[in-house]
């Protein structure tokens, strides 16, 4: 009798978020284990799917299950502990399981793009090994066969290709393929797993001296490590000296044989750090980030599977990595909104690495110069164990910054984007034969054009977002979709000729800092430029080579080893973050000003902050390096306000193509929570800040509990009820995100 398998199958729509059960074919009976890739007849095609149970007793006839096709991969790509842990990310995101699978797995693993890469290689056969006298007697008839096969018996243990058996013999392939034909010679296959490059520059220091403190918290982590499910937090202002502590404490893990886990925020900026475990552990190390090619993610994958590798790093999804024998999670500037995934499944790297951790009775280690407002509230009230007291927080030694109120500037005259102090500290920074970093948290040449007569500022037709003029392509482009346009030659609104740039990105602000410094080189980093690899890397190697004096650049260029030669940082304008509508705005500007001035360890340099807010806590706390006030203030707002950590957020999103239906679907939404809901608040529903993205509109109903289990319920109830095709219309979507965090 054929066993039972239950599958899910990938297809993400809710009413196909559940196992089936299909019959094992005679040929797979005893081959297939939890985690299999199959397909499966579903309706009138085949489908992949997942097998996520063995050995199923159904109660409905066997007859009537239909049989699995085929196995796609011989392995299994997930076991029944990481499948537990799917199932809990989906279920605390409200995300379908197959998408939470997916994010966790290799891509091009589905539709298997990729395979295990294999070499072709050349050997003797028995044949040829029984037939010695034979072949000698070539030697006249076809010399240039024997030299090939004398070749082969010399070089027996080497890896022989075509293209080598038929430059040992001074002859072309065609030689060996005659050989290949005589059956004298045959082919055989090697796997060979692909290796990611790793970054070209600096290594972290060879000094790896622990001092004192970081030695009591080395050590207390290594007594927690296997023995107890604890989580850390670490604050330290210097990037040395966690990767120092990273390094130690991996270094720790190898020599046990334990596994581990090093996330950060984005590869590039761990580079240091991730040269240094490569050089020193080699094949023990695997590197998961979005930058390797399909292949050298599978085959970085396979290895941590197959216990090849036992430490995985990477970025938000190495969360998900199947690290044989885990001990220790690291997670590198905790505070970073990139661990947070904005697609589904939106699922937060912190969150889902603090119940693995919880699930392995192994330790979760959180380190951040700035952590996050919750992570922070954690530790205050001894959820997570401290391992710096607040006094030994180092605040001094820091760059000094100065705040440049940029409403006097105007008062003064001066409408440009640059202040006479930033100007004045440029001019001697750069007669030092000092480098100037200006930064600008938004690409592009302007921000948006305008109509000077009317007020009518051109926007996407597939988005509710002003285009962005970039001057070098001479094109308007949305930063959401990518459209791009022309610039009209008069306003669609009044008819008017009037239509002129406004606001200021990178490209403009280079363009403007020409004018003022023509003699000196100018360059300009952004996402523009980034996706050029070639021409990313060359600006970073000029700015360490001194070959560029000035560095206009978003957070792209923020890579603290190339600024040893960096004399001055000039942020344009502190307010960019800060004025967008959201509970997190604040701390996002305090995080990103402090980055700034924590770049490297280089104490000499100066900060200049331009703002129209000088007085704003965000910006003065962080210019002091005072987090501990920031910290205060801030959770005081937040605890009036009722946001995290007071509370539980969810933003639910509705979207589609018809804004009547929208509409409609979003009032009745509303009026559901109203009747079945027991939240703390509510917001909307209403239009969403971003109310048109790629066609689609949206609204949005913000909601705010004060317990885990109200929010289940009423999501719960929303899921079942508003997932029927009964109730919403076709071309509408609701989307449910949990702990957000961008609301707009």
């Amino acid at each position: 009798m054929n066993s039972t398998v239950r599958v899910i199958v990938d297809i993400p729509i809710a009413d196909l978020d559940r196992p089936f059960d299909y019959l094992l074919p005679e040929e797979l009976e005893g081959e297939i284990k939890i985690g299999h890739l199959v397909k499966v007849p579903f309706g009138k095609r085949k489908i992949s799917a997942f097998v996520v149970d063995i050995n199923v007793k159904v109660e409905i006839d066997p007859k009537k299950l239909k049989k699995i096709d085929n196995k796609v991969y011989d392995e299994s790509f997930f076991d029944r502990k990481m499948l537990n842990l799917y199932r809990w990310t989906a279920k605390y995101y409200h995300s379908y399981l197959i998408q939470v699978i997916k994010a966790a797995l290799p891509p091009g693993v589905l539709d298997k793009r990729v395979r295990k890469k294999t070499v072709r290689y050349l050997r003797l056969t028995s044949k040829a090994k029984k037939k010695t006298e034979e072949i000698k007697k070539l030697k006249k008839r076809a010399p240039k066969q024997y030299l090939i096969l004398k070749y082969f018996f010399e070089n027996e243990e080497n890896k022989i290709t075509v293209k080598e058996a038929a430059q040992a013999a001074e002859t072309y392939p065609k030689t060996v393929y005659s050989l290949l034909e005589k059956d004298l010679l045959e082919y055989y296959n090697i796997e060979v797993w692909r290796k990611p490059e790793i970054f070209k520059g600096d290594f972290l220091s060879d000094d790896f001296k622990l001092d004192k403190m970081q030695s009591e918290v080395f050590n207390e982590i290594s007594k927690s490590i296997q023995q107890e499910n604890q989580t850390f937090l670490y604050k330290e202002v210097l990037k040395e000296k966690r990767n120092i502590l990273y390094f130690k404490l991996i270094e720790k893990l190898v020599e046990e044989n334990k596994g581990g886990i090093l996330l950060v925020p984005e590869i590039m900026m761990a580079s240091k750090i991730v040269k240094k475990l490569k050089n020193i552990f080699n094949e023990k190390i695997a590197i998961i980030h979005s930058q390797l090619s399909a292949g050298e993610q599978f085959d970085e994958w396979r290895r941590i599977r197959s216990g090849q590798a036992f430490i995985a790093v990477g970025t938000r999804s190495a969360v998900f990595a199947p690290v044989k024998n885990l001990s220790l999670i690291i997670i590198d500037q905790e505070h970073d909104e990139n661990y947070k995934q904005n697609e589904f499944p939106t699922y937060h790297a912190r969150q889902v690495a603090a119940r693995r951790v919880q699930d392995n009775n192994s330790v979760l280690f959180l380190s951040s110069p700035t952590p996050s407002i919750e992570t922070e509230y954690l530790a205050a009230v001894n959820k997570y164990q401290k391992l710096m007291p607040d006094d030994e927080y180092i605040n001094n030694s820091i760059p000094s910054a100065e705040i440049v109120d940029m409403k006097l500037e105007s008062e003064k005259g001066n409408l440009s984007n640059f202040s006479t102090v930033l100007i004045e500290n440029m001019k001697k920074t750069l007669s030092e034969k000092k480098q100037v970093f200006l930064f600008m948290n938004r690409r592009g040449f302007a921000n948006y054009i305008i109509c000077k007569k009317c007020g009518h500022v051109i926007k996407c037709d597939n988005c509710d977002i002003t285009l962005t003029y970039h001057k070098e392509e001479k094109k308007l482009i949305c930063h959401y979709c990518g459209k791009e346009s022309k610039i009209p030659e008069k306003c669609s609104e009044c008819g008017s000729e009037f239509i002129g740039v406004s606001g200021m990105g990178t490209e403009k602000i280079a363009d403007e800092i020409r004018e003022i410094f023509p003699d000196k080189m100018i360059a300009r980093l952004d996402a523009d430029v980034s996706d050029d690899k070639d021409k990313y890397n060359n600006i970073l190697k000029k700015l360490k080579n001194k070959e560029i004096d000035i560095l206009v650049g978003t957070r792209m260029a923020v890579k603290s080893e190339y600024y040893t030669n960096v004399g001055l940082i000039g942020i344009i304008s502190a307010d960019t973050i800060l004025n967008i509508p959201e509970f997190r705005s604040a701390e996002r500007t305090f995080q990103l000003l402090t980055q700034l001035l924590l770049i490297d360890q280089n104490y000499e340099r100066k900060l200049v902050i331009q703002t129209f807010n000088p007085d704003h806590y965000s910006i003065k706390m962080a210019a002091d390096f005072n987090y501990s006030d920031f910290y205060n203030i801030e959770i005081n707002i937040r605890k009036k306000r009722n946001y995290p950590p007071f509370s539980r957020l969810v933003n639910i999103i509705i979207q589609g193509d018809n804004e009547k239906n929208v509409i409609h679907t979003s009032e009745k939404l509303d009026r559901f929570i109203d009747i079945h809901g027991s939240y703390d608040e509510k917001i909307g529903a209403a239009p969403a800040y971003l109310k048109k993205i790629r066609n689609k509109f949206r609204w949005q109903i913000i909601l705010k509990f004060g317990s885990f289990r109200s929010r289940e319920y009423l999501l719960r109830l929303i899921e079942k009820k508003f997932h029927k095709k009964s109730e919403v219309f076709d071309d509408v979507n609701i989307r449910i995100d949990v702990d957000p965090y961008k609301m707009l």
